[in-house]
């Protein structure tokens, strides 16, 4: 055999052993410290991400907004965020969107009253209902669920939003600011919830009305992932789809392990309830983006005043491959004026 026929089988050799290794390269996913993140908790500490043959690095940030960020960075291919910082992100990023890095849904796990809450304290003003608060001032975290959460709030008893100030504050932060009387209200989300409650016990209380307000939680990548990569996506949403029977069949042994799994991240707080889990991509996704897009008109922020095609923000192939009848979705996308 020639040395120059060597030397090209060599080279063939190297560049073999190279692709293998970039297919074993483990996948990241960006989870949350966030009780409607409880699937992606779940599906990691009990190796089902593994039971379908997926390698999976799994972090968790403290919140949606951030993972959404890792992954249009490049540092995830999925990550876990709320609708709302997803539509905005959508909006702003219109005009340059790069098609194969754009974020596009792959399902929703998420369909629960009990992940929000307003806290305020139980001393001096009485804020016992959302009415209450006008006039004052609320700590929440913009650019998350909780600013449109409280826009949700406002609609629905009629608060006069220009005589509220809004204080952008880290999520860690809210319950601290509320005792030195910063704030008068925060906008917060479980497991914070609980944290603050542990911390501070009877000088909180939560102001009725969280239930107008119903969550959703999606599992998002890169275009370029659900069309290159259908079967790690399929194989991913059979993890959570495992993950969430296991948190309806066996609820008390998951609470305990996000009881634990909180407090090692140094969150206090017990008796957490699990929201209600599905894994779906229905009607009720779109008309939540529907809503967070008038919110985002209503509030003058970028891209807002375009055209939008919400069906357009959906890889459905994926859940469809699995179970189609969890997708309930229109196939053919069509422009629609917001």
């Amino acid at each position: 055999m020639g040395l120059k026929r060597v030397l090209i089988l060599f080279v063939l050799f190297l560049v073999a052993c190279s692709s293998e290794n970039t297919d074993e390269l483990p996948l990241k996913l960006a989870g949350v410290n966030y009780l409607g993140d409880l699937p992606t908790l779940v599906a990691s500490k009990n190796q089902l991400f593994k039971k379908y043959q997926l390698d999976v690095d799994v972090s968790f940030n403290h919140s949606g907004k951030q993972s959404l960020e890792a992954l249009r960075a490049g540092k995830v291919d999925f990550a876990l965020v709320s609708p709302t910082a997803f539509t905005l992100d959508k909006l702003v990023n219109a005009k340059n969107e790069r098609q194969d890095n754009e974020p596009v849904i792959l399902g929703n796990l998420l369909h629960s009253t009990l992940m929000n809450q307003i806290l305020t304290t139980s001393n001096g003003k009485k804020n016992q209902t959302v009415t209450d608060l006008t006039g004052g001032r609320i700590g929440l975290v913009k650019g998350t669920n909780s600013e449109y959460l409280w826009w949700i709030y406002s609609v629905f008893y009629q608060v006069n939003t220009k005589k509220i100030d809004i204080i952008d504050l880290p999520i860690s932060e809210l319950g601290r600011a509320l005792m030195d009387g910063k704030v008068d209200a925060i906008v917060t989300w479980q497991p914070w919830t609980n944290h603050f409650i542990a911390e501070y016990g009877d000088q909180l209380q939560q102001v009725e009305g969280s239930h107008v307000y119903t969550a959703k939680w999606l599992l998002i990548t890169s275009r370029q992932m659900a069309e290159q990569k259908p079967q790690q996506c399929q194989q991913l949403l059979m993890a959570y789809g495992d993950a969430i029977n296991l948190i309806h069949s066996d609820t008390e042994v998951v609470m305990d392990l996000y009881t634990t799994d909180v407090r090692q991240n140094a969150i206090l707080g017990q008796n957490y309830l699990p929201g209600l889990h599905q894994l779906n991509l229905n009607w009720s996704l779109i008309s939540e983006l529907h809503q967070n897009i008038q919110w985002a008109k209503l509030n003058n922020f970028p891209g807002a005043d375009k055209p939008i095609d919400v069906t357009s923000w959906f890889a459905p192939e994926p859940l469809e491959a699995v179970q189609p009848y969890l997708v309930k979705i229109p196939m053919i996308r069509s422009e629609e004026n917001q």
